[in-house]
């Protein structure tokens, strides 16, 4: 057939063949997007639908906002002249997190890790503190069946807040290191418990 269409026909010919082509590969299109979903008046396509975890109350569980950081709850603390050129980088417990804290600051106990950096010689180094209090120290013996607790490095506090952990933090620094001998807390500003 197509040696008997005149030369002058062969063009147009091309061009109706391809214009009816295209508009049927349209309407297949057409037609298989509309067989996996529903186009009634309840759910227009237009209209988004809402994030399940959206419409949960604010107090559900599940609903838990992102701790910061140990490097975020560094640079949160204060500047202390006490520490000269040292800064605090990474500041974390390992099961709790240092900000909120604990739901309850009278029961605490956890190991402090703290990340020094001294930024003349380029040094970094690690410190670690086991962090309780009263209630939280009965708690570990009393879940442990432990008939005693030993910690080389300890800090005892009535209750969980995160600046006077900070303080006594800077004044452990100060008093260990030889970096700061003859620069040491004042006298009065700690006791310890030598017996």
């Amino acid at each position: 057939m197509y040696a008997v269409v005149p030369r002058f026909m062969e063009d147009p010919l091309k061009l109706l063949l391809l214009i009816v082509f295209g508009g049927g590969l349209l309407a297949l299109g057409r037609w298989s997007s509309r067989l996996g979903s529903s186009t009634g008046p309840d759910s227009p396509l237009d209209i988004p639908t809402p994030d399940v975890a959206g419409l949960r109350p604010l107090g559900a569980s599940g609903a838990k906002a992102w701790s910061p950081s140990a490097e975020e709850v560094a640079a949160s603390l204060p500047y202390d002249p006490a520490l000269g050129n040292l800064r605090i980088r990474k500041f974390y417990f390992n099961q709790a997190d240092a900000i909120p804290g604990p739901d309850d600051p009278e029961v605490f106990a956890d190991e402090l890790n703290i990340e020094l950096y001294d930024p003349e010689i380029g040094h970094a180094w690690w410190q670690s503190y086991f962090v309780a209090t009263p209630q939280g120290l009965a708690n570990i013996l009393q879940e442990k069946s432990w008939r005693y607790l030993h910690a080389s490095q300890i800090l005892v506090f009535p209750r969980y807040s995160l600046e006077e952990i900070r303080r006594a933090v800077v004044s452990r620094v100060v008093a260990d290191h030889d970096y700061f001998k003859g620069n040491g807390p004042e006298e009065g500003e700690e006791e310890s418990l030598d017996l």
